[in-house]
This record gives C-alpha cells, sequence and structure tokens, in this order.
C-alpha cells in the first residue's frame, strides 16, 4: 500500500449496534460531560468467531485487560507504531477490541507488533450473549479506560467515531450493513500495471474482469502492492493459497481470485492442435493461348489461389 492508510479491520462489515445504539452504546458520549468513545459492535458473517486484522503497516499491543478475570471483559489496546492517513487525520492512532474469548488473547501479550493484514484476535462472547467485536479507536495513544459522568466506561484518550479513524477498503471488506454510518472509501492512488494478451488456448490464462483488483509482490495480503492490473486476459504460471484466497501469478504479479473478479480459461489445445490445417491451392485459371492478358502469360500456365 503506497500510504500507511487505517482501514476497517474485518473482512466483513456487519454492525449489529453502533455508537447510536440505545441498547448501551449511547451512553458512552451523548450527554457524557468529561469522558466518551464511539464503540461499534460487529457480528461479522455469522454467528461464528471471524478474525480481526491488523487495519495499518503495523501497531503494537499497549495493554489488555480482563484475561483471567471475570468481573472484567476482555479488551486489548493497540497503538501504530508511525502516523497512520485516516479519513480526518494523519498521526498515530490506537484502536481497542473487546470480547475475545481467553484462549484467544491468552497467546497475545503487551509489546507484541502485528503487521498489516496479520491476524490480531478473533470475535468472542466473553462478557457478552453472543460472538461480536466491540471496536473504539481514535487518534493517539491509549491503554486504559476510565468511568464517565453516564457511569459508563470508555477509552481515555482522543476517542472518534470509526468512520473518522477507518476508511472502508472494498477490496478487503465487504460491506454487509454499515451501521448507517457515513464510511469513506480509501482513495485510488494506484496506477495500472500489466500488457493484456490475446487470447490462446494452448496456454493456461485467466481474464481479469474488475479495474481495482491490486497486483502484489508476494501472495497474500501482507504482499506489497504494486498497482491495479489492467483488466484484460494474461497467461498465469503459478498458483497459491493464503488469507482466505486463491492467488494466481501473471507476469511478476500476483493477484487474488474472487468470483466475479476474475474468469479463468485453462488451457484446451496443445501448440501441435493449435496449428491451422494445410491450405492446398486451387486451380482458378488455365491459359489456353499465349498473349498480354493483365498479366503476361504463355499457353499452359496455370494460375492458383492459395
Amino acid at each position: 500500500m503506497s500510504k500507511n492508510y487505517m482501514i476497517y479491520p474485518l473482512k466483513t462489515m456487519r454492525i449489529t449496534q453502533s455508537y447510536h445504539g440505545e441498547t448501551s452504546h449511547r451512553p458512552h458520549w451523548y450527554q457524557a460531560t468529561d469522558y466518551r468513545d464511539y464503540p461499534i459492535d460487529d457480528g461479522g458473517v455469522d454467528s461464528g468467531m471471524d478474525p480481526i486484522y491488523c487495519p495499518c503497516d503495523e501497531m503494537q499491543v499497549t495493554a489488555i485487560r480482563g484475561l483471567g478475570n471475570a468481573s472484567v471483559t476482555n479488551t486489548i489496546w493497540l497503538v501504530s507504531t508511525s502516523p497512520v492517513v485516516a479519513p480526518t487525520f494523519n498521526d498515530v492512532a490506537f484502536m481497542t477490541l473487546t470480547h475475545s474469548n481467553d484462549q484467544d488473547l491468552s497467546r497475545i501479550k503487551v509489546g507484541d507488533i502485528f503487521k498489516r493484514g496479520e491476524v490480531i484476535c478473533h470475535e468472542g462472547s466473553n462478557g457478552a450473549s453472543s460472538n461480536h467485536i466491540h471496536i473504539v479507536a481514535g487518534k493517539g495513544y491509549c491503554d486504559t479506560w476510565i468511568e464517565n459522568s453516564n457511569h459508563k466506561w470508555v477509552m481515555k484518550g482522543e476517542c472518534l467515531p470509526p468512520e473518522d479513524v477507518f476508511f472502508l477498503d472494498p477490496s478487503f471488506t465487504k460491506e454487509v450493513f454499515g451501521g448507517s454510518l457515513p464510511w469513506v472509501e480509501i482513495p485510488d492512488e494506484l496506477s495500472y500495471v500489466g500488457t493484456p494478451v490475446p487470447r490462446d488456448s494452448t496456454v493456461d490464462q485467466l481474464e481479469v474482469l474488475v479495474t481495482n483488483l491490486r497486483a502484489r509482490r508476494d501472495p497474500n495480503l501482507q504482499g506489497e502492492i504494486l498497482g491495479y492490473i489492467q483488466p484484460g486476459i494474461y497467461p498465469y504460471t503459478e498458483e497459491s493459497d493464503a488469507d482466505g484466497y486463491h492467488w494466481y501469478k501473471i507476469e511478476s504479479y500476483w493477484i487474488a481470485y474472487q468470483e466475479g473478479w476474475i474468469t479463468l480459461y485453462p488451457k484446451t489445445l496443445s501448440p501441435e492442435e493449435n496449428q491451422p490445417e494445410e491450405i492446398k491451392p486451387r486451380l482458378i485459371f488455365t491459359c489456353r493461348q499465349t498473349g498480354k492478358y493483365l498479366i503476361y502469360l504463355q499457353a499452359g500456365t496455370k494460375l492458383y489461389l492459395e
């Protein structure tokens, strides 16, 4: 990625309660006279436990609370190790994740560093009635919480609405329901790479159908983004599986497959089978008398069309 964009950290956005939610979130900020945050709950694809990914180039764990303590809900604090590009600021950013289960959080410790696209933890039900992840984010540093004037425990820091912190990257996150929040898509600053070729049934080929398919140096979501692949047909030479995608190598680039993005054309003919049939000459005229025509011909000369 050309810039350190802060993107939404799940592959499926299905917000079950925004910060406007009357169930439990609204008192986190509404009419609070001191501290406030703006939480969202995301239920992922379904009732399972979707992974939450590192949303920027690098984040470090600054605190973990609740693990092994039944009276405190499991929560992890992370802060970017360098300034990020967010929809409303360019600075260090923080993110907190709440409700992961003990067995998930127990493998993480303060000081751990996660890189873009790496799994941090998963949805869970610790301190909740069903699997989901409770997300708070903001600008600057954060490693604790505090009780506000509405008697809600909120993150202590410069908390912001999540749409002010995270870009929505459609190539990474599928938006099922965005909680009626005004999400901003990641800016399109990449150039196009790749040179399409004609269709050739003697080699394995694929056709790129979309205009925003990223070309990466390596076959995974951590691979450096080199640009967008120019739509068209390409031969593919290698395949790989990583991060929930099947990857194809075209030229020197790796691209991720998803139905609707790419059409596959496996080879169907050998080079020998693909040769055109021999074309035999066809007699079209026999000269009966020597003389000048449009060309000079001697008697007996025959003309053939090939």
